[in-house]
């Protein structure tokens, strides 16, 4: 596992880890309520008047409003709406009724309208632009509230309705009688509440008090209570029939079934958390004790450059996969490079010939041409015989370019522009991924057979690579889990798992990986004679880079070069090497190509951006030949204005 990939995982947990802390403390990413306070005094009449104290965050949002569902079954009508802003000051300033809808209210506007099948209350914000903390009161009487039966009086009434999208910290809410009860315990009370995050209380003979923490949007508030029948003189809503053992029953049956599925879902995410916890540390023990053990082995001289090739038989694959320190298959951004640099070791042992052509167009490009039948008489490297048999299938089966047709094509089987490559590359993925395999394979069985690789060494790092993206996957859905079920929460009081819990599972997961990528690093897949090899190979990388800053008094010759070129290609470093090599070897517009076909050809073609392209061509085929497609689709939301919905009932 190289340092790109140590650094991109920690940067993966640690973006979950933020991700999961930002759910849990803000549900909304434009609104939120640091409180919100019901004050609601209760009439003799069955009416109640309400104050709602809004002290909210606002982020963008040019409009703030509620609605009111109407329903007959629980109240008649809402009247005297309006809206008012606390300043900075602490005093009340009433805000100018427009008496109009409108989508976008001015700032120091509000309307509060009967729409219909709804009363709705908006006003305007001024925060379309920017971001702040305002505190605002809206006030309403509501007609019909209470219900009068004959053995009890009822308000059901839901404070905060399912389409309220606005999450808050803190509800609380004062609910004053009509006058005191004579006996306490004739006050009933209930409190309705998705995530059972809240209480309520009958504080004294004519007060009941409700608070709620960590109410996430979309869950409603609902509250629900019986006093005397004879504390309401009449209401809107009278009823000739008896009500409290109903209610008593239903409320006692829902009581239930909430306690039920509270000790369930606790449980299940108990469970879900402890078993997080036990494979979190069963993994940290067990690369505690690899990193206790295992000392890192390293090189028995190391080299800061190397001035030639480390083996001379190496192919570029062979060189990309030692300096890169891989031990399992190669990327699939790697296949291009790989490809077009052993078709320039190929070039250097005579196996095939590539020269500049124009096509019909007069465009220039390059063609590849094929020098042997048998490549098993010029190379014993299974990698570059896969791809020169990779070549020699393209010849004949090449895609004909959009000028072509059969009457003017040649018989030639032999050769290939890399025009024709790539068409026949983007045509036919499932052979590229069969290539890839292959060099997979046998670039792997090369180096296992010269004990440069060790398949206990390799084995070993596959299994800690393994264990790793697997238990990240499981601590991932883990969490996901976990917050999907909706007993994540951000106030310790309320019931479910507190956030913090999550972040610490976070924070060990980082742990582990940092820690298993050191044990993975102590650990390696080569021998020391591999080791050896690798810093060569690693210093060879860097002298190419920088051998036009060294200063040195020779330089290596041009032929060497010529080699040099197929390993900068497949480290993906040529087009630096070039611009050097024009800098040290001012007199390269007079090199003859007949010596130096590969140089002459980088240097003076647009041949690097042919292969480029092909290399772009060969990883897109293998992408596009692996896996299925799928996608998502999403979107919604209003701009300005997010929807804050309740409804009595």
């Amino acid at each position: 596992m190289n340092r790109l990939k140590k650094i991109s995982i920690i940067i993966i947990c640690l973006f979950i880890i933020f991700s999961v802390f930002t759910y849990s403390k803000a549900d909304s990413s434009s609104l939120r309520l640091n409180s919100l306070d019901f004050n609601v005094n209760i009439n003799t009449d069955g009416s109640m008047d309400v104050v709602e104290t809004w002290n909210i965050r606002i982020n963008e949002t040019n409009t703030l409003f509620k609605t009111f569902k109407k329903d007959n079954s629980k109240f008649t009508k809402i009247t005297n709406g309006k809206v008012s802003k606390i300043n900075r000051n602490g005093v009340e300033e009433s805000l100018y009724n427009s008496n109009r809808y409108s989508y976008h209210v001015d700032e120091g506007a509000y309307y509060f309208l009967d729409r219909g099948s709804e009363y709705e209350a908006a006003w305007g914000t001024g925060y379309e632009n920017s971001s702040g903390t305002e505190v605002y009161k809206i006030s309403y009487h509501v007609e019909g509230a209470v219900a009068k039966y004959n053995d009890i009086s009822e308000l059901y009434w839901q404070f905060l309705g399912s389409d309220f999208e606005i999450p808050a910290d803190k509800i609380t809410g004062e609910i004053n009688l009509p006058y005191g009860i004579e006996n306490k315990e004739d006050i009933k009370v209930w409190g309705h509440t998705p995530d059972l995050n809240g209480t309520i209380y009958a504080t004294s003979n004519n007060k009941v008090e409700f608070e709620v923490l960590d109410n996430k949007a979309n869950k409603m508030v609902e509250i629900r209570i019986a006093i005397p029948t004879d504390a309401i003189y009449y209401s809107d809503r009278e009823y000739n029939k008896n009500r409290l053992e109903e209610i008593i029953s239903e409320e006692t049956t829902w009581a239930n079934e909430a306690n039920t599925s509270r000790i369930f879902k606790m449980i299940i995410v108990g469970i879900v958390c402890l078993v997080i916890v036990l494979i979190l540390l069963y993994f940290l023990i067990k690369y505690i004790r690899i990193l206790a053990k295992a000392k890192k082995q390293v090189a028995s001289m190391h080299f800061d450059y190397f001035r030639d090739v480390p083996r001379k038989d190496a192919t570029p694959a062979e060189g990309l996969f030692i300096e890169e320190n891989k031990y399992g298959n190669f990327d699939t951004n790697d296949l291009g490079r790989i490809f077009s640099s052993t078709i320039l070791n190929l070039s250097l042992k005579k196996a095939l010939k590539i020269e500049r052509i124009l096509d019909e167009k007069g465009k220039e490009d390059s063609k590849i041409q094929l020098l042997v039948q048998n490549i098993n008489m010029v190379t014993n490297k299974n990698d570059e015989i896969c791809i020169y048999n990779f070549l020699i299938d393209a010849c004949q089966n090449k895609v004909l370019g959009l000028f072509q047709n059969e009457n003017n094509q040649t018989n030639d089987n032999t050769s290939i522009t890399m025009t024709e490559l790539k068409r026949y590359i983007e045509t036919h993925s499932q052979k590229v991924i069969a290539l890839k395999n292959k060099i997979d394979i046998s670039v792997k069985s090369n180096l296992i057979n010269m004990n440069i690789l060790t398949k206990e060494g390799m084995k070993k790092k596959t299994s800690i690579t393994t264990s790793i993206t697997i238990l990240f996957m499981i601590v991932f859905f883990g969490i996901i889990f976990l917050v999907a079920s909706d007993m994540v929460t951000a106030n310790f009081k309320t019931i479910g798992i507190p956030w913090y819990i999550l972040l610490i599972i976070g924070i060990m997961l980082v742990i582990i990986i940092i820690i298993g990528s050191i044990a993975n690093s102590r650990i390696s897949a080569y021998t020391q004679l591999g080791l050896d090899e690798q810093d060569k190979w690693k210093a060879f990388k860097k002298y190419m880079e920088d051998f036009s800053l060294l200063n040195e008094k020779s330089l290596p010759d041009l032929v060497l070069w010529e080699k040099f070129l197929v390993y900068a290609t497949a480290f993906g470093i040529s087009e630096k090497v070039i611009k050097q090599l024009k800098i040290v070897y001012p007199n390269y517009d007079s090199m003859d190509y007949t010596i130096y076909p590969n140089m002459y050809l980088l240097m003076h073609m647009d041949f690097s951006r042919s292969f480029d392209s092909v290399s772009h061509s060969m990883s897109s085929a293998f992408s596009s030949g692996t896996g299925a497609g799928g996608g998502f689709s999403g979107g919604g939301g209003r701009w300005w204005r997010p929807a804050a919905e309740v409804g009595g009932r």
